[in-house]
């Protein structure tokens, strides 16, 4: 078991962390537990949420029950890089929840509508972006999470240079795509065109 292998070189390269660290529970194995205590960040948001946290797909967060759903991993794997991704995709549904729901109530313009959308977006990348740099940091670059997003360098260049939430929410709803295929933002202007008749 590969998570085994992870706690023997965390625990030789940070003995005093590993004795008194408490592990969150994800409730997706021991050795997302186990990555996910690297981040302060990560761990007091997995002991705030108290909704379900499950493997399925799509990978997405529910307002209404707080439900989060991930792509599908077994710490069984040698997968690392899967183990990575599982724990960005965690970290960047754990920013809607931290979030909350943008206020998307009538009357709001499209423009409106969209932009807070994909601001809610950019709060969930942003939280993936700290989160990974916590990881990072802490396991002295050798554990890199990536960021959830088909455009992930042009996001983490804009995380880094202190872009606005709303500019890294429309470089992220213009750049990446709902499962129709559609970009957020598209889906968003349908979304609003088809529930918003005004």
């Amino acid at each position: 078991m590969v998570w085994k292998y992870l706690i023997l070189i965390f625990s030789l390269i940070c003995p005093v962390y590993a004795k008194a660290q408490t592990y969150p529970v994800t409730g997706l194995g021991q050795c997302v537990d186990f990555i996910s205590a690297a981040s302060t960040t990560l761990t007091s948001q997995i002991q705030a949420h108290s909704g379900v946290r499950a493997y399925g797909l799509p990978p997405s967060y529910d307002p209404l029950t707080a439900k989060i759903l991930v792509p599908p991993y077994s710490c069984d794997s040698f997968d690392l890089p899967g183990l990575y991704k599982t724990v960005g995709y965690l970290s960047h549904e754990l920013g809607h929840h931290v979030a909350g729901v943008p206020n998307i109530d009538a009357p709001i313009t499209k423009a409106q509508y969209v932009e807070r959308n994909c601001v809610w977006e950019a709060k969930a990348v942003v939280n993936n972006a700290v989160v990974s740099d916590q990881i990072r940091g802490f396991s002295e670059g050798t554990v890199e999470i990536p960021l959830i997003s088909e455009n992930s360098a042009t996001l983490w260049v804009m995380w880094s240079s202190g872009a606005s939430l709303v500019d890294i929410g429309k470089a992220f709803c213009d750049n990446n795509h709902v499962a129709s295929g559609k970009t957020y933002t598209k889906q968003h202007e349908d979304y609003y065109d088809a529930n918003y008749p005004w």
